[in-house]
C-alpha cells in the first residue's frame, strides 16, 4: 500500500485504491423469452436464478463505505427484484448512487417502482425497445408489450415532472434486428424518443447480424457495419476487462463474477463478496494475477478470464490494457 493509500485509509477508513463503483446484479430473473438472450438460451449460464434481498444489500453497502455508485442491472430485469423500492430508498438514504445502465425491459414495473426512480434519484437508465410498434418490437421481445413500455415510460415524466428532477436520464436502446431496421421504423423510433425526452442509442445484434441496407444504417444510427471486427483495443473499440479494476460485476448470490461478459467465460473465481467482503476479493492471488495477466504479464491459467474471447483478442493483437486505457475506458463506460 502506497502512503497515499495508507494515509487515505486511516482518514476515511478504506484505501483509494479500491474501487469506487460496482456493478451489482439485482435479479437474474425475467418474464420475456427474447430469442437472442444468452440467459434464456443457456439456462442462465453460471449466474443463476435469483435476486439480492433488502438486507442483503443493506449489509454489503455497510460493509462497502468506499462504493458509492452502484450499477444494478445486468442479466435479468430489475423491476422484478420485490425490494426493489426499498432498495433504491437505502441507497439514497446513503448516499449511493444507482444506475440501471446494464438495460431493462421496462414491461413491468409498479407505480411505487416507477416513483422511486425520480424520487430516490436513480441516475441513468437504458431500457431496451427494439422496435417503435408493438408488431416490431415483439417479434424479439417475445411477451413483451411495447405500449405499457411507453406508458411507464410516460409516468416517469410525469413524476420528473412532479419533483422537479431530470433524473433519471432515460436512453432508448435499439438492436437492429431482421425485424426493426427499415428506415421508416428507425425514424419513427428516433422521433417517439425525442417526444419522450430520451436519447436514444442504436447497437447491433451480438450475433452478427447484418442488415440489408448498410448506407441507410450508417446515415440513421452511425452504425458502420463495414468494419465488421467487434472488440478491438487497438482500433479503439469497446472491450469490458476494465470493469475487474475499476466496476467489478458481482453476481446476486454474491459470488465475484469480475465483468459484465462474465457469461462467456468458463469457470469461476472462487471468490463471494457477501461472505469474504469485495476487499478480500480483490487483495486475493487470483484477481491480482488476472489483473497482471489483462495488462500484459505472467499467463494466469486459474484465471476465468484466461479462456475469455476478449483476452484471445488482446493475444492476438498483442495489445494489453494499460492503466491510461482501463483510465479512458471507466470514464465512458461508469
Amino acid at each position: 500500500m502506497g502512503a497515499l493509500a495508507k494515509i487515505k485509509k486511516r482518514l476515511f477508513g478504506y484505501r483509494a485504491d479500491l474501487p469506487t463503483a460496482v456493478r451489482l446484479d439485482l435479479c437474474t430473473l425475467c418474464q420475456l423469452n427474447c430469442p437472442g438472450c444468452f440467459m434464456r438460451q443457456w439456462n442462465y449460464c453460471n449466474h443463476g436464478a435469483g435476486y439480492v434481498k433488502l438486507e442483503q444489500f443493506k449489509k454489503f453497502v455497510d460493509r462497502h463505505p468506499f462504493v458509492k455508485r452502484i450499477s444494478i442491472s445486468a442479466a435479468g430485469e430489475v423491476f422484478l427484484n420485490p425490494d426493489i423500492v426499498p432498495i433504491m430508498k437505502y441507497a439514497f438514504d446513503k448516499g449511493i448512487t444507482l444506475d440501471i445502465g446494464g438495460g431493462a425491459n421496462f414491461n413491468t414495473v409498479s407505480d411505487e417502482a416507477l416513483e422511486a426512480l425520480v424520487k430516490y434519484r436513480v441516475y441513468h437508465m437504458s431500457l431496451a425497445i427494439d422496435g417503435a410498434c408493438q408488431e416490431s418490437y415483439v417479434k424479439y421481445r417475445i411477451g413483451g408489450d411495447f405500449d405499457q413500455v411507453l406508458e411507464n415510460i410516460k409516468m416517469v415524466n410525469r413524476f420528473k415532472e412532479k419533483y422537479n428532477s431530470e433524473l433519471p436520464y432515460m436512453n432508448w436502446q435499439y438492436v437492429i434486428l431482421p425485424t426493426n431496421e427499415s428506415e421508416a421504423e428507425i425514424q419513427r423510433a428516433k422521433e417517439m424518443a425525442a417526444a419522450l425526452g430520451m436519447s436514444i442509442g442504436f447497437a447491433r445484434d451480438h450475433y452478427g447480424y447484418v442488415p440489408r441496407d448498410l448506407d441507410m444504417i450508417k446515415r440513421e444510427t452511425d452504425l458502420d457495419y463495414r468494419s465488421i471486427q467487434r472488440y478491438s483495443l487497438s482500433k479503439g473499440r469497446f472491450i469490458p476487462c476494465f470493469q475487474l479494476f475499476k466496476c467489478p460485476q458481482i453476481n446476486w448470490d454474491g459470488r465475484f463474477l469480475g465483468c459484465c461478459s462474465s457469461h462467456l467465460s468458463p469457470g469461476s473465481f472462487g471468490l463471494n463478496v457477501f461472505e469474504k467482503g469485495l476487499e478480500k476479493c480483490l487483495d486475493s492471488d487470483i484477481i491480482k494475477e488476472t489483473k497482471a495477466m489483462l495488462m500484459g504479464g505472467g499467463i494466469c491459467e486459474n484465471s476465468p478470464c484466461f479462456k475469455c474471447q476478449f483476452y484471445k483478442t488482446m493475444q492476438a493483437e498483442n495489445y494489453f490494457l494499460t492503466e491510461r486505457e482501463i483510465e479512458d475506458l471507466a470514464s465512458k463506460f461508469i
